[in-house]
């Protein structure tokens, strides 16, 4: 019963979260990047991290946080990003340790990074949502 209310409330945090979160846009080496609006805070809000864009060390966008994974504890300790394809056909989604997301801050904006490329999580096994594993 706990583990499906902390459930519930997760993903009620996370839908109520989506209509109201604001994204914003930094420049950085001369592009334009969409950043989760509080994420050098000390605490992150689920649509902070929902459908942010993922970038590698380079700064080139390689994927998008899809879904996100809560233990029995409550810790969310898995992100599942979205990475290839064109308008939604071909995409994979991987499953990443949520520890491996890191947020990088530059002039007052942060956004996300994963040590990978694209390439590196295109290759990786596709997350299947159904028994929550690689495929």
């Amino acid at each position: 019963m706990l583990h499906k209310l902390a459930l519930s409330a997760s993903v009620l945090a996370l839908a109520g979260g989506l209509t109201v979160a604001q994204a914003e846009t930094m420049t950085s080496t001369g592009r334009s990047v969409t950043a989760p609006s509080s994420l050098s805070t000390t605490h992150w809000l689920a649509s902070d991290i929902y459908k942010a864009d993922v970038y590698d060390n380079a700064e080139d966008k390689i994927g998008v946080v899809t879904d996100l994974i809560i233990d029995n504890s409550g810790n969310v300790t898995t992100a599942v990003v979205g990475v290839g394809g064109f308008l939604g056909a071909g995409k994979k989604d991987v499953a990443v340790p949520f520890k491996d997301l890191k947020v990088v801050s530059r002039d007052g904006r942060d956004w996300l990074v994963l040590n990978q490329t694209k390439e590196e999580l295109k290759t990786a096994p596709a997350y299947d949502k159904k028994t929550n594993s690689p495929m």
